[in-house]
């Protein structure tokens, strides 16, 4: 039909197709009397496949999607002045645990692991467990450790009502976590591998209680990817529950893995799922029927299989690196779960040993190269153990999927309709399936998408953040401050001054080299007794007489294409704030750092904590929540290692006229170093 209308199909689906917006969670949809009155008289079969396809989703959330949802829909259809049919998109997971051949039958009385259970009151029992979370919540030790980590996350650049809104999002995310524990764990107490399959078997149950006299069918598929024909090869939306596993292999991220090479992994195609649907759309059963759309009995593929054809795939077609490096992918052992997660766990204990270590070690660049290295190898083996708790029980299932009714209803269909609407899955190759359509597809980079009319991207969306010295001007405090002194001071004085902090430039090095952040707590004493008024009048003095003859011309240009980018352009600094006035002109915001006051002089002490490593890393994330930036999608420039932690909180970092060890690791992440000459 899409090939023989051409362009013309999106005016023929049209006139075939009325889209109602609606919310599963609000009563009737949320949709208004004449659209329900129409959906009374109208509709013969309702199709439910909403659902919470997470399967760490907290407990509240995946009863709320794949529960009540459900029931709401049903309660509507129920209705009706037609007896419409009620097709309930379900999975073959409902099963759990359980070993040996599903049948493609209702779902008993009991759980997978044998015990009873009673629907209805199950899901009371969860609402108990996600009132007393968010009640433990609030205990007053735990809102105290919430504000102080609010305070020490957000710094000097912390307000009140913005430490108020950090304090209740470390909350909600506390009880996300205890309901995604406590969720999980009820669902394994009882033989599902986790909350999606648990809550997707309540929802089963609820259904056959609840049906009234509405002709049923559950339609079970396994696990969804991409299609084999239609509307084209390789084709989904949504998720994907094998694709997130297939490309952290393929980035090298996933060493091992868990899982009985000799297991089934039951895939079946997106468009085979779609057919089954509507062959089973037609039926009007007097008493509850269950298809389950699956390959393991008809054409299995076992976990030994898939890997081999994966890892051959990305061994002919690596992927790259930042820097344009193939990735090399692992070879897999399967040396079992257990052994595993036990090596995962004794890395992260060893990581965590590790980082107690350096965090004891003094404020410094060696300092921010440990903690930096420790992060990546501490997120690498995270994400490896999350892999294995979340997907681990998949990739060991004992049991296989019986297909036996959906093959019938594939052969009971005229040939025409076999034709069009095929789903008999013995016709899939495996092999040329993987490799010449489904991971050609997900490695693909997909085109930028063109934004629509007035769909232009926001100035604040994106941030362009320079630091300064180094990066956008050929100077450093120190210059400025004997720039500002030497200003001040009477001629006959200056020649003295100049061969004191000449005598002094050794030690600044040396303790640069060693801590920025000591080093900015040190020198910045030179300002004390300074009065603030004057210092903000040589501040300005030096921009024309010192900086505009040391700004890099590069940098003025790469300030420009920001701009015409409609990136909001921010200057984050270690120097003070009066030396930085004078540039507001070439940013929307000036972030820097300043000295306290006393008695109408400055002490020489910072007001709050230096702006330089970690510390600029935590000032910007706080600035990039209050402006709305994606820092994921932003860039930022800088020159010294000590900004390191900055670099690696944006998605485009740049370095500039980099130092050798801020060289060093930019060459090894892959990213983009710029050579930055005065004019």
């Amino acid at each position: 039909m899409r090939d023989e209308l051409g362009e013309g199909f999106a005016d023929h689906a049209a006139e075939k197709v009325r889209v109602l917006e609606g919310d599963v969670h609000s009563e009737d949809l949320g949709l208004g009397p004449e659209d329900l009155a129409e959906l009374s008289r109208e509709v013969d079969v309702v199709i439910h496949s909403a659902a919470s396809v997470v399967f760490d989703a907290p407990l509240d959330a995946a009863v709320d999607s794949n529960v009540r949802g459900t029931l709401g829909l049903l309660t509507l259809a129920r209705s009706w002045e037609k007896r419409p049919l009620f097709m309930h998109v379900s999975t073959s997971y409902v099963a759990g645990t359980k070993p040996g051949l599903i049948l493609e039958e209702p779902p008993g009385e009991g759980t997978p692991n044998g015990k009873k259970l009673d629907p209805k009151g199950e899901v009371s029992r969860l609402d108990a467990i996600v009132r007393e979370v968010e009640e433990a919540s609030g205990e007053k030790g735990l809102v105290r450790r919430f504000d102080e980590e609010a305070r020490r996350e957000l710094g000097m650049v912390g307000e009140p009502d913005e430490v108020a809104e950090r304090v209740e999002t470390l909350r909600r995310a506390w009880v996300r976590e205890r309901l995604v524990e406590r969720g999980n764990e009820r669902a394994r107490e009882l033989g599902w591998q986790d909350v999606y399959t648990f809550t997707k078997s309540l929802a089963e149950r609820r259904v056959l209680e609840e049906r009234g006299d509405l002709p049923l069918v559950i339609l079970r598929p396994a696990i969804i990817e991409s299609s084999l024909r239609e509307p084209y090869p390789g084709w989904i939306q949504g998720s994907r529950m094998a694709d997130p596993i297939i490309m952290a292999f393929a980035r090298g991220i996933l060493r091992e893995f868990p899982g009985d090479p000799k297991s089934i992994v039951d895939i079946v195609p997106v468009d085979h799922v779609v057919n089954a649907v509507i062959a089973a759309a037609v039926r009007r059963p007097e008493e509850p029927e269950v298809y389950q759309v699956a390959s393991g009995e008809r054409n299995p593929i076992r976990y030994r299989d898939f890997y081999e054809n994966v890892r051959e795939f990305f061994l002919k077609n690596p992927l790259r690196d930042s820097g344009g490096r193939p990735v090399p992918v692992p070879e897999w052992s399967f040396p079992g779960r257990k052994r595993v997660e036990g090596l995962l766990k004794a890395e992260l204990t060893g990581l965590k040993v590790a980082g107690a270590l350096v965090s004891r070690m003094p404020e410094g660049h060696a300092k921010t190269d440990l903690r930096g290295r420790i992060a990546r190898a501490d997120k690498r083996a995270r994400m490896s153990y999350y892999f294995s708790r979340i997907y681990g029980d998949y990739g060991d299932m004992k049991s296989t999927f019986s297909a036996r009714r959906v093959y019938e209803l594939y052969k009971s269909l005229p040939e025409g309709d076999r034709e069009a609407f095929p789903f008999d899955i013995a016709e899939v190759d495996w092999r040329e399936w993987l490799q010449e359509t489904h991971l050609p597809a997900i490695t693909r980079k997909p085109g930028r998408k063109k934004r629509g009319k007035g769909r232009e991207e926001k100035p604040g969306e994106v941030a362009a953040i320079f630091d300064v010295d180094g990066t956008l001007v050929k100077s450093n405090v120190v210059s400025y401050y004997a720039w500002m002194k030497m200003r001040d001071l009477p001629p006959i004085k200056r020649p003295l001054f100049a061969a004191s902090i000449l005598g002094k430039v050794p030690y600044y090095w040396a303790l640069d080299k060693i801590s920025r952040t000591h080093f900015n707590r040190a020198f910045y004493k030179s300002y004390k007794g300074w009065k603030p008024a004057r210092a903000r009048a040589l501040g300005k003095e030096s921009f024309a007489g010192y900086t505009l003859d040391r700004l890099f011309p590069g940098a003025v240009e790469e300030l420009r294409e920001h701009r015409r980018a409609g990136h909001r352009i921010v200057l984050l600094s270690g120097a003070l704030d009066f030396v930085l006035e004078p540039f507001k002109d070439l940013a929307d915001d000036v972030l820097s750092a300043k000295l306290e006051e006393e008695d109408g002089a400055f002490t020489g002490e910072l007001s709050g904590a230096p702006v330089a490593g970690e510390a600029r890393a935590r000032m910007l994330a706080s600035f990039a929540r209050k402006r709305g930036l994606d820092l994921s999608r932003s860039y930022a420039y800088a020159d010294s290692i000590s900004d390191l932690p900055m670099l690696e909180a944006v998605g485009n970092p740049v370095v500039v006229n980099p130092d050798g060890r801020l060289e060093k690791a930019a060459r090894e992440r892959g990213w983009t170093i710029k050579r930055w000459r005065r004019g």
